[in-house]
C-alpha cells in the first residue's frame, strides 16, 4: 500500500521543477502511507505529473518504485494497494508476448492497462487498489478504483487544473483548491458519522467511486464535464446476477464451497515480500480468517488485538483463547486511559474527513501493535455485510412484520414509554450474565428500540436501525434515509445497503486511515469478488436464519474451532466512550462543546447539542454516539477549517 497524488491541465504547465517541488511537498503529507520512498514524474511534453510515496511490500528492489513508465516513456502508472492475482495476470501478458522487467504488481498493473486499457484491467485484477495512469500518445489521464472502495481517490478539478490524491491532506495546498464545506457533507457527518462516498466534506472535491473508472483529455487546461466514467463492476448488478443463478446445492455443500472460495482468498492476500499477520477479535469473521492464514502457513502466523480495563467490552480473553486453539503467535494489548486520551487528539489528523465511528481509537492501537511486528495484517471485514451478520439482518423483518400490524400512532406512544426512565434505571434492572448482554448495556438498546418503534415504512426502518446520533442536532432537515431496493426481500435489501452504503463509507474509510497512519497494510480477504458473488447466490436461510446470522460462517469456523469459543453475542472493538465521555475525556469534550465553540461553527444547533451533553453527563441517557460524531466534526474544524 501506498500514497499517490498526480496534477494535470494548467496546474502542470509550469516549470517542471516547481511541478516537481509542489508534488514532492503533497507528497510529503501522506508519508505515513509510504515511509520507504518516494519518486516523482513530470511528463515533458504533456501537462501531467505524478508523485509517489512507497510502503515496500512486493518486489523490495529500486526497479519496483514508482511512479513507474514503460520502456517507451509514454504511459506511467502511480499505484495504491495490491494486485493479489498478478502473477496469474502476469502469464496471460507474457503470453501475448510483454516482457518484465520486475517481479512486482505494479509493472503488471502498468502493462495490462497498455494491453487491456484501464477498465480491462480493472475488471480482471483481484485485489484492493487506486491508481493513476497516463498515456501521452492518446493524450489521456485515467483514474480507477477497487470494487469495493478498500483504497481511497480524491479528486477535484479547478481552472483548467485537475488534482488527485489518496488523502485530502495533500490536496489542501494545491492550485485552486476550495475549503467550502458542503453541508450535506457536515449532515452526513452529525447523522451517520461518515460523509457519504458519493461527496465529500469539501464542495467541489469528489471521490471515484468504487468500481469506476474516470478518463480526462489531456490539454492545457482539463474540462471535467468531458470525462469519461466506466463502471466496470456494480455491487447491486453483481448481487442480482448471483441470485439469478443460485446455489442448488445442499448446506453441507453451500459450507464447503464457501471454504474454497475463503482458502482461495486468503492464499492470496498472503502474497507479499514482508511478514503477515492477522487482527483477531475473537469474532466469527476475524477467527475464520485467522483459522484458515494459520492451516494454510507452515509456521505459527501472528494474530494480534487490544482489549480494554473495562472488563464488560474486553474481548481480549476471547481471542486469547481462540489464538491458543488454532496455536498462533498472539500478542495482546490491555488499553488504558492514557493509551486513549494520547489518541484522541491526533484522530482529526489522521481522519482528514470528519469521522465519528468511535471504534476507529481501537482500530488504530490495533494497528499500531501489528505494526512493530508485520507489515501486513489480514482483517474479517465484510463478513456482516456478505453474509447477514448484524443485528438489523435479522431484527428488521421481525419488526416489519409484527410491528405494522399496531398503529403508528400506538407505536409512538409506547416508544415514549420506554424513553421516560432514565438510561441508568433501565441498567440497573439488569443482572450481568443473564442474557450475554455486556452490564450497563440495557438501556442503550431500550433506547435504541424506542427509537424505531414508530417507523413509517421500510426505507425509514432501515434508516433508524442505523442512526447513530440523535437528529435533534441538526441544523435543518436530515438526509432522506437510503432508498431499500424493491426487488428484493428485506434482509437482502438491508445487506445490499450496507453493502453499498455503511462498508464504504464506515468499516473501510475507518480501516484504511486507522492502520495507514502506522504504515502497515490491510487486506480483507472477505471481500474477494468470487466470494461476495457466492455469498450472494446462496439462499437466504444460508445466511440469516430467524435470529441467527451467519449461519455458513459460523458452520464453516465450527470446523476449525469449538463453537464454545466464539458462539456469543457481537462486540467488536467495541468502545466504552459513554464513560471516557463522563470521565477522562470529559475536559477535551466540554472544551469542543463549550457555547461559544458551537455558536462560532453554526453547524449544529447549539442548545440541542448542549442538551445532550447535560443529560449524559447526569446519567439520563446515553448520548455517546451523537456527541462523538459532533467531537469529531469540531475538532476536524479546529485542524483543518
Amino acid at each position: 500500500m501506498c500514497g499517490i497524488v498526480g496534477i494535470a491541465g494548467t496546474g502542470a504547465t509550469g516549470d517542471r521543477a516547481d511541478v516537481r517541488h509542489m508534488l514532492r511537498a503533497a507528497a510529503a503529507a501522506i508519508s505515513h502511507r509510504g515511509p520507504d520512498g518516494s519518486g516523482e514524474w513530470v511528463a515533458a511534453d504533456r501537462p501531467i505529473a505524478f508523485a509517489h510515496r512507497r510502503l515496500a511490500v512486493i518486489d523490495l528492489s529500486d526497479a519496483a518504485s514508482q511512479p513507474m513508465l514503460d520502456p517507451s516513456g509514454r504511459t506511467a502508472v502511480t499505484f495504491n494497494g495490491e494486485i493479489y492475482n498478478f502473477r496469474d495476470l502476469r502469464t496471460a501478458l507474457e503470453a501475448r508476448g510483454h516482457a518484465f522487467r520486475t517481479s512486482s504488481d505494479t509493472e503488471v498493473l502498468l502493462t495490462g492497462c497498455r494491453e487491456w486499457g484501464v477498465a480491462g484491467l480493472a475488471g480482471r485484477a483481484v485485489g484492493m487498489f487506486a491508481f493513476a495512469y497516463a498515456d501521452l500518445d492518446a493524450g489521456m489521464l485515467w483514474l480507477a478504483r477497487d470494487r469495493f472502495g478498500e483504497k481511497p481517490l480524491y479528486w477535484y478539478a479547478s481552472e483548467g487544473t485537475l488534482a488527485f490524491a489518496s488523502e485530502l491532506k495533500a490536496l489542501v495546498g494545491m492550485p485552486g483548491f476550495s475549503r467550502d464545506l458542503d453541508p450535506a457533507g457536515v449532515t452526513d457527518v452529525i447523522a451517520r458519522g461518515c460523509v457519504s462516498q458519493q461527496r465529500t466534506i469539501y464542495r467541489g472535491v469528489h471521490q471515484v467511486q468504487p468500481g469506476q473508472v474516470l478518463g480526462f483529455r489531456l490539454s492545457s487546461a482539463v474540462v471535467p464535464a468531458d470525462a469519461a466514467a466506466i463502471t466496470y463492476w456494480d455491487a447491486g448488478a453483481e448481487a442480482r446476477g448471483a441470485r439469478d443463478d443460485p446455489f442448488s446445492g445442499t448446506f453441507p455443500e453451500a459450507v464447503e464451497a464457501v471454504d474454497a472460495e475463503l482458502r482461495r482468498s486468503v492464499g492470496r492476500c498472503t502474497v507479499s515480500d514482508v511478514p503477515v499477520g492477522a487482527f483477531l477479535s475473537g469474532g466469527v469473521d476475524s477467527s475464520l480468517v485467522t483459522a484458515i492464514l494459520q492451516a494454510q502457513a507452515g509456521a505459527s502466523v501472528k494474530s494480534f488485538t487490544i482489549g480494554f480495563e473495562d472488563t464488560r467490552l474486553n474481548e481480549a480473553r476471547y481471542a486469547s483463547e481462540v489464538a491458543r486453539a488454532l496455536g498462533t503467535q498472539h500478542t495482546s494489548w490491555t488499553l488504558g486511559t492514557a493509551d486513549v486520551l494520547a489518541v484522541v487528539p491526533s484522530l482529526a489528523t489522521m481522519y482528514d474527513e470528519p469521522f465519528g465511528d468511535s471504534s476507529q481509537v481501537a482500530t488504530h492501537l490495533v494497528a499500531r501493535l501489528a505494526r512493530e511486528q508485520v507489515t501486513v495484517a489480514l482483517s474479517g471485514d465484510g463478513g456482516d455485510e456478505l453474509f447477514g451478520g448484524y443485528n438489523r439482518h435479522t431484527l428488521a423483518p421481525r419488526l416489519s412484520r409484527h410491528l405494522s400490524r399496531f398503529p403508528r400512532p400506538a407505536r409512538a406512544l409506547a416508544a415514549r414509554a420506554l424513553r421516560w426512565p432514565r438510561v441508568d434505571w433501565w441498567d440497573g434492572l439488569h443482572r450481568p450474565g443473564v442474557d450475554g448482554t455486556p452490564t450497563g448495556s440495557r438501556g442503550a438498546r431500550v433506547q435504541k428500540v424506542a427509537s424505531v418503534l414508530d417507523f413509517r415504512d421500510a426505507d425509514d426502518l432501515y434508516g433508524r436501525l442505523t442512526a447513530t446520533a440523535a437528529r435533534g442536532a441538526l441544523i435543518g432537515a436530515p438526509a432522506a434515509a437510503a432508498a431499500l431496493s424493491r426487488d428484493l426481500p428485506l434482509t437482502s435489501a438491508i445487506m445490499l445497503a450496507d453493502v453499498q452504503g455503511y462498508l464504504r463509507d464506515d468499516i473501510l474509510v475507518k480501516v484504511d486511515r486507522a492502520a495507514m497512519a502506522t504504515s502497515l497494510e490491510t487486506r480483507m480477504p472477505l471481500l474477494d469478488p468470487a466470494v461476495y458473488r457466492l455469498a450472494w447466490s446462496l439462499p437466504q436461510q444460508y445466511k440469516v436464519d430467524g435470529s441467527r446470522g451467519k449461519v455458513v460462517l459460523r458452520a464453516l469456523l465450527s470446523e476449525y474451532l469449538d463453537p464454545a469459543l466464539f458462539e456469543r453475542p457481537k462486540m467488536g472493538f467495541a468502545m466504552p466512550v459513554a464513560e471516557w465521555l463522563r470521565g477522562p475525556l470529559r475536559p477535551w469534550a466540554a472544551d469542543l462543546l463549550a457555547p461559544q465553540t458551537l455558536a462560532r461553527t453554526g453547524l449544529v444547533d447549539a442548545e440541542a447539542v448542549r442538551s445532550l451533553w447535560t443529560d449524559h453527563l447526569a446519567g439520563r441517557a446515553d448520548h455517546a454516539h451523537a456527541l462523538w460524531h459532533v467531537l469529531m466534526l469540531h475538532a476536524w474544524l479546529s485542524r483543518w477549517a
